[in-house]
């Protein structure tokens, strides 16, 4: 492994970084992870705290999923920020999970009626559907350290997610982050970490209504192909993406 010339501790923010320090000292933050993009430092998707670290970092050899954060690799970021990350729902997420998603601009696009409004019990079973659910991975969409969406992976009930040999991406993004580029970015990381985790995941695809002109664009902007009419939900198109490694 050849690794970077970089001091063993920064000061970021007025915060200490070390990018060796242990795997279990927590994930990057998003200036730590703009910080190693910038330096072309290796870092790894961690698929048991469902975050980034250091691939030089202390217990990581073999044991994680390898992405070198050289900036020509990446996904373009958000313009004016550092990439968004991912995480689980928490049920103290409640107030701001209810701001984000009690909207019909948003509900219009997904497969549910808008259960107007949505209520407090409503999101938290939500919120708990999300969390405990076995046939997908669900998560919270943070950009500048807010929750701004949601993405979710879901798989076929009938086949375990590790033998799937597809999924569905499936995604919301609250209406006052619309237009920053936030739901491009999310379809292009989150899909990458999908095919890191799941070896044997050769496709995903995304189920777009017909006027929605916006998210379309995103997944082809993220390497998504228009592959025809939906069969299942009229009115709608299926975009995928398959594997390329």
């Amino acid at each position: 492994m050849i690794k970077n010339e970089v001091k063993s501790h920064q000061v970021l923010h007025g915060k200490s970084f070390n990018p060796h320090r242990r795997r279990f000292d927590g994930t990057l933050s998003q200036n730590e992870l703009a910080f190693c993009r910038q330096n072309a430092i290796a870092v790894a998707f961690d698929p048991v705290q469902q975050g980034w670290v250091t691939l030089d970092c202390e217990e990581a050899e073999g044991s994680l999923m390898t992405v070198r954060a050289t900036r020509d690799k990446q996904p373009a970021s958000v313009v004016g920020s550092t990439a968004c990350t991912f995480r689980r729902w928490r049920q103290e997420d409640l107030p701001v999970y209810r701001a984000l998603l009690d909207d019909p601009e948003i509900w219009a696009h997904l497969p549910e009626d808008y259960p107007d409004p949505l209520d407090a019990e409503a999101a938290r079973t939500l919120i708990d559907i999300s969390i405990e659910g076995q046939h997908h991975d669900v998560r919270a969409v943070e950009f500048d350290g807010n929750a701004v969406g949601q993405v979710r992976l879901a798989f076929d009930k009938e086949v375990a997610r590790d033998r799937a040999g597809t999924a569905e991406l499936s995604y919301w993004v609250g209406r006052r982050y619309w237009r920053r580029g936030i739901a491009k970015e999310a379809i292009a990381r989150f899909s990458e970490q999908a095919f890191l985790q799941y070896p044997v995941l050769n496709e995903i695809f995304a189920v777009v209504d017909n006027g929605n002109t916006a998210s379309a664009r995103a997944l082809a902007r993220c390497g998504f192909q228009r592959a025809g009419a939906s069969e299942e939900k009229a009115g709608a198109t299926v975009y995928t993406k398959r594997r390329t490694a």
